[in-house]
């Protein structure tokens, strides 16, 4: 009995978090997700725009506050800032954080560095401008969160 107790708690589990699959291929799916201390914001959704307007929501009623889509391929989770795209510089030895969005952002940037030490600062981004970065040794840039520049 105690067996067959155990083998339903892990279907259950199996079938509310394991993979979805359509076909042979993971199916994406999106969730709006709060790094200010509220945490997910949606359920999973199958279409990042619903994840999206769920964010931008909360930003509205809750100032100050950063979200982020995360997104789900199978057993993998990642996020991903909406508006924010980090490419090579056209100078040797930078980076370019470019605003992809026809809105200012407010980006919250890191720069981590090969001993583990981090900096984080927040960078104002027009609509459709970038902003350049050296590229340092060892060091790894990364968009933390995203947010409606305040009016």
């Amino acid at each position: 009995m105690k067996a067959f107790s155990v083998a339903v708690v892990l279907l259950s589990g199996l079938l509310l978090f394991g993979p979805v699959r359509t076909g042979s291929a993971f199916a994406a799916h999106y969730m709006a997700f709060c790094v200010d201390g509220d945490g997910a914001l949606s359920d999973w959704v199958s279409s990042r725009y619903e994840a999206y307007i769920v964010g931008q929501e909360h930003e509205r009623t809750t100032r100050g506050h950063r979200w982020e889509v995360w997104v789900r391929e199978g057993e993998k989770t990642m996020h991903v800032p909406v508006c924010a795209r980090i490419v090579d510089g056209e100078k040797a030895g930078t980076l370019k954080l470019e605003n992809t969005c026809g809105r200012c952002v407010r980006f919250a940037v890191s720069r981590t560095t090969a001993d583990g030490t981090a900096k984080r600062r927040e960078i104002k981004i027009d609509a459709k401008k970038s902003r350049y970065f050296r590229k340092l040794p060892n060091a790894v840039v990364r968009v933390e969160g995203e947010r409606n520049c305040s009016e």
